[in-house]
């Protein structure tokens, strides 16, 4: 680096110009960075979903997710394979190694489950396959509110904010929460079927094929063409009543009306949401992966002042959720940091070396480095985020060294050696220039390797380590154009006056100084008479390091408040929407009862398989400043006062909102998976353990997937007399899924837009067996066939939903920390409690989600090893004095010498 030295000492313009030139296209980069909270971490997983209307999750187990998992399990790179079959749902979530490329495990899985669609059961959808985006998480939750049915808020939010929105450029996808679409009801009534030797059959196959428009082709009429079209499209609820289902045997026509009720109504509700206790329709606003999600944030509610002045009157569109809010004060706090440091290094900087025009020399290479940094930072893809900002604000006292170092020697050189400026600058950048260089090659060998350590985590601090390599390797350059130019040019020359008065404060810093010198000086003369006592005493250092690091708490992210935490809350299986609705609610009153909080959403089937019986409670509190508890002392208090009272059939738990999703787990800290070939013993190895971690003061919320008690009402068949009426057994599933599930069987247009036409029974008929027994099916040996006939009904109870990881049933014990302690503690008493239980062979435990990423990224610390394999490759001995050294009167050499 001397040649650099020389060019910026001879040339001043061109270190000028090289420095701004780093300073330009830094300002250009800050310009295009993108703000979010956490760096972009791409985690290979791709999620499968597959439906089968009316399926049990047993059926969904061994019909579809066994098969599927067969197939997907012969991809490569494949690290973790999950899975949950519920009610007419399978989710499989793959999780690749982090060296895959995520289009390539998405493409060779679509693969593998197209070979095996052959092989699925007859009504099932096509599974579909996405990639998960931890990006793909809400930024932003609106609630329309109107004194208005919900069909007449859903339309108003579907046709016209939904649009609106999912235009504004950044935005991926708005979900709808809480609505009830228009929908054309064709409800079926089994004893007027019956009663005209109709199937229900019959009706769907009739209002497909007579609601209907087809090209006719072209007619040629004289020197004109025109294109003939078959219209045969319902235009109203009346033309649909009239389809013809069938000609009688008395040649009387059997219409829709004649067997069926058409109404022109809403789809049932699948999913609520309640904004402070009143009824809202809410649409969830997701943004595209890469994109600002501050910038993204910004033009959505530019587009939402837009919206309000078209919504029709008395309806309020409110902003109840805003996930930058927390990425916005993060990082305007640790840019805050980033600007004090700065002043106080260069204060620091000012009050030891004591002269001004020193510390303005060695101050600017602060912003000259961190300005430079931000051009790498946009060449790499990085983020403005809280660890980038917060390498920089460490930085900050590490980009200085180089010039204050340089800075020391020239000034060491002009003083005690008289040498002029320019000369003095020459010479001690060729002194020093090799120590530097050294110095800031082993200052990027302990931070790039964290770039590169395998793990979640790891891809988190990626950023942080890619930041600071980058920020000290501009500082070397800095220090070795700009540094030593101002020195040569702004430094005084030595005067030639002997006796002459030093500046005023310098003369100030030396009566606190000199003090610490001394006594710093007999310290080191001291350790070189006893090294041994030395030497001991740093392997003592060292060695405690394990014990006490065991001591300390440890966790997969910090501890904040951001003022949020939700509330999830499972209620008794089998429980509708409505009753849900009512008991959650109860929970969410007694929540904004407390002072602090502002307000409460919640959302009841807000999940991919429409649980009824699953909520969250999203609470919102007031800001930091209006409150003196603080977050984690509201959720601890909503635990013990609100969540224990429940009744124990109801589950919930408290806990911060998550800010990396995907994968399908579960919110809670702590996860450990218990995996093994039978579903009831892993129930009840689960359950022991935990009862056993629930007695922990370490744990709280402490729960577990296993979740049984789903009711059933199961049809037995009697083979014998469906064989001797002529009925088969695939026309009895595809009657009840007709009249009891309910399909789309066809559409409806009106104004533009497109509305599903859903046939189903009465609901009088599918609430109780024996209206259920009324449903006819058809026969090949004649007129429909009372279900009554042919099978016998009896009430049962299964699992809500089946898990599996590695292709292996598990039950997973989920809980989190209590105040006070870490995610380590709990991992213990988790790990203590299994031990306790003694698990069979076949049965195993391990930790998942953010205990096994923390495990992980535990190991991934012996990186740091590269350290002291840099330094062995610098020293020319094994055997070499570790010398702490730098020049000048103010920082005097101390060297420690084990062995020479």
């Amino acid at each position: 680096m001397q040649w650099l030295a020389d060019v910026s000492i001879r040339r001043p313009v061109f270190a000028w110009v090289l420095v701004l030139v780093v300073a330009v296209c830094g300002v250009i980069g800050y310009a295009k960075l993108s703000v979010d909270r956490l760096p972009k971490i791409d985690i290979p997983i791709v999620q499968v979903t597959t439906r089968l209307n009316g399926a049990a999750p047993e059926e969904m187990e061994s019909e579809v997710t066994e098969k599927l998992e067969e197939a997907i399990g012969t991809v490569a790179g494949i690290d973790q394979l999950d899975s949950r079959s519920s009610d007419g749902v399978s989710l499989i979530f793959v999780q690749f190694v982090l060296e895959k490329d995520i289009d390539i495990a998405a493409q060779e899985i679509r693969d593998r489950v197209a070979s095996v669609l052959a092989d699925l059961p007859t009504g099932v959808e096509p599974p579909v396959v996405l990639k998960t985006d931890p990006d793909d998480t809400p930024i932003l939750t609106v609630a329309l509110r109107a004194d208005q049915p919900v069909r007449e808020i859903t339309e108003v939010a579907d046709k016209t904010i939904r649009p609106a929105i999912e235009s504004t450029s950044g935005v991926g996808q708005v979900r709808i929460i809480g609505g009830q679409k228009r929908q054309i009801n064709v409800w079926l009534d089994p004893v007027k079927l019956r009663a005209v030797d109709v199937a229900s059959a019959d009706v769907e196959r009739a209002i497909k094929r007579q609601n209907a428009t087809a090209p006719g082709g072209l007619m040629e009429v004289g020197p004109n063409r025109l294109s003939l079209r078959v219209q045969g499209r319902v235009r109203s609820v009346a033309d649909l009543n009239r389809v013809v289902v069938r000609q009688a045997a008395d040649d009387h026509l059997v219409r829709v009306e004649d067997v069926a009720r058409v109404e022109d109504g809403h789809e049932d509700a699948e999913s609520a949401a309640l904004l402070s206790g009143q009824p809202a329709v809410v649409l969830s606003v997701r943004k595209q992966s890469g994109e600002n999600t501050v910038a993204t944030v910004d033009a959505v509610r530019a587009r939402l002042g837009e919206l309000r002045s078209q919504l029709p009157a008395g309806y309020s569109l409110e902003v109840v959720r805003d996930n930058t809010e927390a990425t916005r004060s993060s990082v305007h706090a640790v840019k805050e940091h980033l600007v004090v440091g700065a002043l106080f290094a260069a204060l620091v900087v000012l009050v030891f070396l004591g002269n001004f025009r020193s510390t303005v020399i060695a101050a600017l290479a602060i912003p000259a480095s961190v300005i430079g940094t931000f051009a790498a930072m946009w060449a790499l893809g990085l983020t403005l985020d809280t660890l980038t900002l917060l390498a920089l604000a460490l930085a900050v006292g590490i980009v200085i060294d180089d010039a204050i170092v340089v800075l020391e020697v020239i000034v060491v050189f002009i003083h005690e050696r008289k040498m002029k400026p320019i000369p003095a600058a020459i010479a001690a950048t060729k002194e020093v220039g090799l120590a530097v260089l050294a110095t800031t090659l082993s200052l990027i060998a302990v931070f790039l390797p964290i770039a590169f350590m395998n793990s979640i985590p790891g891809r988190l601090f990626k950023s942080f380590g890619l930041t600071m390599a980058f920020s000290i390797a501009i500082s070397l350059i800095v220090s070795f154009s700009l540094t030593p130019m101002l020195g040569a040019r702004w430094l005084l020359p030595p005067t030639d006056a002997t006796g002459a008065r030093r500046p005023f404060l310098e003369r100030v810093v030396d009566v606190a100084y000199k003090p610490l010198e001394r006594a710093y000086t007999r310290g080191v003369q001291w350790s070189l008479r006893h090294r041994w006592v030395v030497v001991v005493a740093c392997f003592a250092t060292i060695g405690s390091c394990v014990p006490v690091s065991k001591r300390v708490p440890a966790g997969f992210l910090p501890l904040s408040d951001d003022a949020q935490f939700e509330v999830n809350v499972r209620v008794p299986e089998g429980t509708g929407v409505v009753a849900t609705q009512d008991i959650v609610e109860r929970v969410a009153r007694a929540i904004r009862a407390y002072p602090e909080v502002k307000a409460t959403l919640t959302t009841i089937g807000d999940d991919a398989e429409r649980t009824a019986n699953l909520a969250n409670i999203y609470v919102r509190l007031k800001d930091p400043g209006e409150r003196r508890a603080t977050q984690l002392d509201v959720m601890d208090r909503t635990r013990k006062e609100i969540i224990v009272p429940l009744d124990p059939s109801i589950r919930a738990n408290v806990s911060d909102v998550a800010i990396v999703v995907g994968g399908g787990l579960s919110t809670q800290k702590v996860q450990y998976v218990v995996r093994g070939p039978d579903l009831t013993e892993l129930a009840r190895h689960a359950t022991a353990i935990k009862e056993r971690l629930k007695k922990s003061p370490t744990a709280v919320d402490v729960d577990s997937t296993w979740v049984a008690g789903n009711p059933e009402l199961r049809a037995t068949l009697d083979r014998e007399r469906a064989a001797d009426r002529g009925v088969d057994l695939a026309d009895i599933n595809s009657a009840l899924r007709l009249l009891v599930g309910g399909l789309d069987v066809s559409d409806f247009e009106s104004g533009g837009h497109h509305y599903d036409i859903h046939a189903r029974a009465e609901r009088r008929y599918r609430v109780d067996p024996a209206t259920l027994s009324l449903v006819s099916v058809p026969s090949s040996k004649g007129g429909p066939v009372a279900l009554a006939d042919l099978v016998s009904f009896s009430r049962t109870a299964g699992p809500a939903e089946i898990r599996r990881t590695n292709r292996q049933r598990q039950v997973t014990i989920l809980s989190n920390v209590a105040n006070g302690y870490g995610e380590s503690d709990v991992s213990n008493a988790l790990l203590k409690a299994i031990d306790e239980e003694k698990l069979p062979p076949g049965y195993i435990a391990e930790p998942t989600a953010q205990a096994r990423e923390r495990a992980r990224t535990g190991g991934q610390f012996g990186i740091a090893l590269s350290r002291f394999l840099h330094r062995v490759a610098r020293d020319r001995r094994r055997r070499t004095p570790c010398v702490v050294q730098s020049g000048g009167r103010h920082q005097p050499t101390a060297p420690v010498v084990f062995d020479e």
